[in-house]
């Protein structure tokens, strides 16, 4: 069913359009598959090609690469974290889903209650509970030995590299260093860590195997079909989240500011900056420029009770005063809208090292204001690559060239040049 989508030849710095080919996969493929007439070889397919991911991660997966595979740089929505355990879903998760479709939780996607016979289930459920509550502890016990030795020798690293004459070193490149560190352990360490993320894996197929053992043709077609949708929902749903409700309100809530003047109101004269950590709040700072209408005003009781006229007895000071016209507010943000160059201008840089990502290039760059974008590019062996990064400022994209050049990023000497064209 997948083609060439689990070839194992793929350059590193192509591993997160991996992630999206997957998604797409599973989107305009299995989820098809599973709906269009079920069979029990359809779902053999479909449950083979899951297999067939979590095999390509553990292909890919060696200390180069392990740290982007536990932390991928396209999940970054902390609301996924508490289904995730190891870079991917927890295992517990799918045994949930079989649980909930019992518990008639489901009945939207079951109305027939596919579920209502599963007798085979009582005694997997338990077993499968023992086996993933003790792996699952196992593993984040090991991961966490992992990390406090990653963190020593990194602090030791650190601490070494400003008693020498490397006072630029930077978290990212004594990360790197730790990781490459064969005689120091740092190798080892990320050694250990492929052997976890591996195991994970292992756990979360043997896991989605057993349960599917277990179903008949129309159980195992729900509980695929959800497995499909869960995989696939972590690609591609930052926009979606945001068009969302719950992602309008959490995205747009009041949260409490941490600067006391931020709710002064400003005049009209006075630039408008917002705070860093906190949205601009849709609160009119300004005076109305026209007094209201006379009906707007309740009308007042004289003293003994009886009803006076507004308009002959009742003269509100606001009607006195004079309102001058007020030029209009600023745009928001004004300062912060730049309009982009017709042309941006390009440079080189090659020697890059097979983990190297636009990200990690990108913030290599930028110290120089003006950086647009960066871009990665490999070879077909994946065993270097190139990049471009691009800048709004000629002279900043000239003093880069100087500067940056035979530099070192991610342990490698970059080789920094002139590109043929001045766009990415």
């Amino acid at each position: 069913m997948a083609g060439d989508l689990f070839r194992r030849n793929r350059p590193f710095n192509q591993l997160d359009g991996f992630y999206t080919d997957w998604s797409r996969h599973l989107t305009e493929r299995c989820l098809p598959t599973l709906r269009d007439f079920p069979t029990d070889a359809k779902n053999e397919a479909v449950l083979g090609d899951i297999h067939s991911y979590y095999d390509t991660l553990n292909h890919y997966a060696n200390k180069n690469t392990i740290l982007y595979f536990l932390l991928p740089s396209w999940r970054s929505n902390s609301l996924e974290t508490p289904i995730l355990l190891l870079g991917d879903i927890n295992p517990r998760l799918f045994t949930s889903l079989v649980q909930s479709f019992i518990d008639d939780v489901g009945l939207s996607q079951d109305p027939i209650r596919t579920f209502s016979t599963l007798a085979a289930w009582e005694d997997l459920s338990l077993q499968l509970e023992n086996t993933i509550n003790g792996t699952v502890s196992r593993l984040l016990d090991e991961t966490r030995e992992a990390q406090d030795g990653f963190i020593r020798r990194f602090s030791d690293k650190w601490v070494s590299s400003f008693r020498g004459s490397q006072s630029g070193t930077v978290i990212m490149e004594t990360a790197t260093s730790v990781t490459t560190d064969e005689e120091g352990g740092g190798a080892a360490i990320m050694e250990e860590l492929v052997r976890i993320f591996r195991e994970a894996n292992q756990l979360r197929k043997s896991v989605i195997t057993d349960i599917a053992g277990v179903l008949n043709m129309n159980q195992k077609v729900l509980f695929l079909e959800s497995v499909c949708k869960l995989l696939s929902g972590f690609k591609h749903q930052d926009k979606a989240f945001q068009n969302s409700l719950f992602g309008y309100n959490l995205i747009n809530q009041q949260l409490p500011p941490d600067d006391d003047n931020l709710f002064k109101p400003l005049h009209p004269s006075e630039e408008v900056n917002a705070h860093p950590n906190y949205p601009r709040p849709m609160v009119q700072n300004y005076a109305p420029p026209f007094p209201p209408d006379a009906h707007q005003f309740f009308r007042p009781f004289a003293p003994s009770g009886e009803v006076i006229d507004a308009h002959q007895n009742f003269h509100p000071p606001m009607m006195e005063q004079q309102y001058a016209p007020l030029p209009p507010p600023p745009p928001p943000m004004a300062q912060h809208q730049q309009h982009a160059p017709e042309e941006d201008h390009v440079i080189y840089i090659g020697n890059l090292a097979p983990w190297a990502t636009a990200g990690l290039l990108y913030q290599r760059f930028s110290c120089y204001p003006s950086v647009r974008i960066a871009k990665i590019c490999g070879d077909e062996t994946g065993s270097y690559g190139y990049g471009f990064v691009s800048f709004a400022d000629e002279r900043e994209k000239t003093h880069a060239m100087k500067a940056m050049n035979r530099q070192i990023f991610l342990d490698r000497e970059m080789y920094v040049g002139l590109a043929a064209k001045n766009s990415i």
